[in-house]
C-alpha cells in the first residue's frame, strides 16, 4: 500500500542519514574537515560557505538544540541544507533566525520529538519533505514570504492541530498535509488555486473548512469543491449516513472522503469519471456503493479498509481498477466485473475474505499480482481457501489463475460464436418451416395431378389390354379362313 511505501522511504532515509552521521566524528574541529576554508564546524553545526559569502548549515551534530545561530565568523547564516537536521530526535523546540531564507529538502525529516518550530519571517523557499514525519509537531505558522507548500512538507505530522497559512499561498503540493489527523478546522488561503493529490488526505478530525476568502473553491454540504462544483477535494468527517454526490461532479480527488467514518451509503452521478487514490479509504461504515455509468477509473486504495461493503456491481464504462482499490473490504461477498474492464491492479481485492467466486471478463488485458484470491496471515500473503475464478480460455484471467495457482473454471464459449450459431439455428428453422408449407401446398397440387395420371395410366392399360384381346381374336379367325379356301379348291 502507498502508506507502506511512504514508510519504507522513511526507513531508507533513516539508514542513509545514520550512515552519514557515523561517518563524521562528532567532536571534529574545523581544521579537520575537508574543504578547508569553505567549511566550518563549531561543535554543534557544520557550515558550508556560499558564493555570496554567507553560510549554509549542512549538518547538526548536537543532541539538544533550541536555537539556530544567525551569524558565524562574521558571515550571515542564510540557509539550512538538505537533511541538515534529519532524525535529530533530541530536538523538542527550535527557533530559526530571520537571516535564514531557505530550508532544504528533508531538512527536519523524522524529528519525532520536535513539538514547536519558529520559522524565519523572510523565508522564501521550503523544500519538499521538510518536516515529514515530525510526529509531535503541534502547530505551524507559515510566513507570508512563502507561496507554496511543497510535496510531503508536513505529511505524517500526526499531532499537528493548528496550521496558519498566509494568503500568499497558491499551491498545496501532493501529500502536503497528509495524515495531519488532529486538524479539526482549516482556513483556505485567499490565493490558493491548486490542491495536490492527497494534500488533505486522512484528516481524521476535520469538521469545518473555511473557503470564504477564496474565489477558486467553495465549501457546501460539508464538501470542499472547485468553484464550478465539478471536483471534490475534501469532505468533513461529520458527513454521515446515505449521501448523493451532486450531479455535475466529474472527479473525486485523492483522500477527499478518507476517514469519513459515519458514511453508510454513496450514490454516484452519471457525470463522474474518476475516483482518485484513497478517495473513500477508511470509511469503515460504508455498506452500499451505487456506481453509475460513465465512471472510467477507480484509483489506488480508493475503497481500501471499507470493511462493511458487501456487494459491488461495477459499471460497464469502467476501464481501470488500480492497486489496492478494494483491499481489506472483508465483508465483500459478491463482485460483478462487467465486460469492458481492461486493467486490475496489484492487490486490488486483497483480504476480501468473504469473496469466494469471481468471473473475469474477456476484455481484461492485465491483472496485477495477488489481485484476487489472496488474504494476509502473519504478514504473509496466503491463498484464500475455497476461492475460485471463472475465466475464458486463453485470456488474461486464465493466465493469472495459472500463475497464481488459483482454482479456476475455464469456458471456451465465445460470445460471437454463440451469436453466429443462434443466427444459423434461426435461419435453419425458417428454412424448415418454409419447406413444410411448400410441401403442404405441393401435396394438394400433387394429389390432383396424381389422380389424373393414375386415371390416364389406367385408361392406357385398359386400351393396351383391349388391343391385345383384339389382336388375339384376329389371329384365331385367320386360320379358319385359310381352311375354307382349301376346301373350295
Amino acid at each position: 500500500m502507498k502508506m507502506m511505501r511512504i514508510k519504507n522511504i522513511a526507513a531508507a532515509v533513516t539508514a542513509f542519514v545514520a550512515a552519514v552521521c557515523c561517518a563524521v566524528p562528532m567532536g571534529a574541529a574545523a581544521d579537520d574537515l575537508p574543504g578547508g576554508s569553505d567549511e566550518l564546524y563549531d561543535g554543534s553545526f557544520y557550515y558550508e560557505l556560499n558564493d555570496d559569502d554567507t553560510y549554509t548549515i549542512t549538518k547538526c551534530s548536537a543532541i539538544i538544540v533550541e536555537k539556530v545561530p544567525s551569524i558565524r565568523n562574521g558571515k550571515a547564516i542564510t540557509a539550512i541544507g538538505d537533511e541538515a537536521f534529519a532524525y535529530c530526535t533530541g530536538i523538542t523546540s527550535l527557533e530559526i533566525p530571520d537571516s535564514v531564507t531557505s530550508i532544504g529538502k528533508n531538512a527536519f525529516y523524522g524529528c519525532e520529538a520536535l513539538k514547536t518550530v519558529t520559522l524565519p519571517r523572510k523565508l522564501s523557499s521550503l523544500g519538499d519533505h521538510a518536516f515529514f514525519d515530525c510526529k509531535k509537531l503541534t502547530s505551524i505558522d507559515i510566513p507570508s514570504t512563502i507561496t507554496e507548500i511543497p510535496d510531503y512538507s508536513f505529511a505524517l505530522c500526526d499531532a499537528l492541530a493548528e496550521i496558519k497559512l498566509p494568503d500568499t499561498i497558491t499551491r498545496f503540493g501532493d501529500y502536503a498535509f497528509y495524515q495531519c489527523g488532529n486538524v479539526s478546522s482549516f482556513k483556505l488561503p485567499a490565493s490558493l488555486q491548486t490542491i495536490g493529490d492527497n494534500a488533505m488526505g486522512s484528516w481524521f478530525s476535520i469538521s469545518d473548512i473555511d473557503a470564504s476568502a477564496n474565489s477558486s473553491f467553495v465549501y457546501e454540504n460539508d464538501m470542499l469543491m472547485d468553484k464550478d462544483k465539478t471536483e471534490i477535494f475534501r469532505a468533513s468527517t461529520l458527513i454521515s449516513g446515505e449521501i448523493n454526490i451532486p450531479e455535475g461532479v466529474q472527479k473525486i480527488h485523492s483522500g477527499a472522503f478518507s476517514t469519513c467514518a459515519k458514511l453508510s451509503a454513496i450514490h454516484f452521478p452519471n457525470s463522474l469519471t474518476h475516483i482518485q487514490d484513497e478517495a473513500f479509504s477508511y470509511c469503515s461504515e460504508i455498506k452500499s456503493v451505487d456506481f453509475a455509468e460513465g465512471l472510467d477509473t477507480i484509483g489506488y486504495g480508493a475503497f481500501m479498509f471499507d470493511q462493511k461493503i458487501e456487494t459491488l456491481a461495477l459499471p460497464t464504462t469502467l476501464k481501470k481498477i488500480d492497486d489496492n482499490a478494494f483491499a481489506y473490504c472483508m465483508a465483500l461477498n459478491k463482485l460483478i466485473l462487467p465486460e469492458g474492464v481492461e486493467s486490475i491492479g496489484t492487490d486490488a481485492f486483497l483480504v476480501c475474505d468473504a469473496l469466494k467466486q469471481v468471473s473475469i471478463p474477456k476484455s481484461i488485458k492485465t491483472i496485477g499480482k495477488n489481485a484476487f484470491g489472496y488474504t494476509v496471515e502473519n504478514s504473509q500473503r496466503q491463498l484464500l481457501e475455497g476461492f475460485n475464478l471463472s475465466v475464458f480460455s486463453g485470456s488474461a484471467g486464465e493466465k493469472y489463475a495459472k500463475s497464481e495457482k488459483i482454482a479456476h473454471t475455464v469456458t471456451d464459449v465465445n460470445l460471437k460464436k454463440v451469436a453466429f450459431i443462434a443466427a444459423m439455428a434461426g435461419l435453419a428453422i425458417l428454412i424448415i418451416v418454409f419447406a413444410v408449407v411448400l410441401m403442404r401446398r405441393s401435396s394438394k397440387t400433387a394429389s390432383a395431378g396424381a389422380k389424373k395420371a393414375l386415371k390416364a395410366k389406367k385408361e392406357a392399360e385398359e386400351a393396351k389390354n383391349y388391343k391385345k384381346i383384339m389382336d388375339d381374336d384376329n389371329e384365331e379367325e385367320a386360320p379358319e379362313a385359310e381352311e375354307e379356301d382349301d376346301e373350295e379348291e
